[in-house]
């Protein structure tokens, strides 16, 4: 099979792969290069830098994430499938945990996501857009913590059981949640 032209996808699945078998400290330009078998330059012509491959990541999980959400149950089904899904994500891309945990996403798509989450969400909740974003980023960030409690350390093995893991998430999320239901 011939090798897949380089592309910005193809640049992208492949740091996630790095991310996720060596951490963060094995991700360079250079390696990547070298993974996908392709001088360093060729990268630049689709990833400005590593800090644009981060942002890149960073993106496409906040793409995953809110891309196909039912936005029309209520609330509290909002934030916790927001919150399962989020760590279901990391989950599968354990080297992307630092990365959301410690990365922004692009002004571009936090708008996208603002748009769209931000009417119903507050609309479930009877208050602001404003207040109702700001809960579901708490959450996001509350989640990613979590993540990268359990898998950041990559390419080592979480410390505990992931049965410690499900029990802390569960805890965290629930009692966020009810932070948000009381009065």
């Amino acid at each position: 099979m011939p090798p897949r032209p380089l592309s910005a996808a193809l640049i992208l699945e492949t740091a996630l792969d790095i991310l996720d078998q060596e951490g963060d400290a094995g991700l360079s330009m250079r390696v990547l290069a070298a993974r996908l078998d392709v001088k360093a330059a060729s990268l630049y012509y689709h990833v400005r830098n590593k800090d644009t491959l981060l942002q890149a990541i960073a993106d496409q999980v906040a793409h995953e994430l809110h891309g196909d959400a039912d936005l029309t149950v209520p609330w509290r089904e909002m934030l916790t499938t927001m919150a399962v899904r989020l760590r279901d994500i990391l989950r599968t891309h354990p080297g992307a945990a630092a990365v959301v945990a410690t990365k922004n996403v692009s002004p571009q798509v936090a708008q996208q996501i603002a748009d769209r989450l931000g009417p119903p969400l507050a609309a479930s909740l009877n208050t602001t857009a404003e207040r109702a974003l700001l809960l579901a980023q708490s959450l996001f960030v509350l989640v990613a913590g979590l993540a990268l409690a359990e898998f950041g350390d990559v390419p080592h093995e979480p410390a505990a059981p992931r049965a410690y893991y499900d029990a802390w998430f569960d805890l965290a999320v629930g009692t966020f949640l009810d932070g948000i239901d009381t009065p």
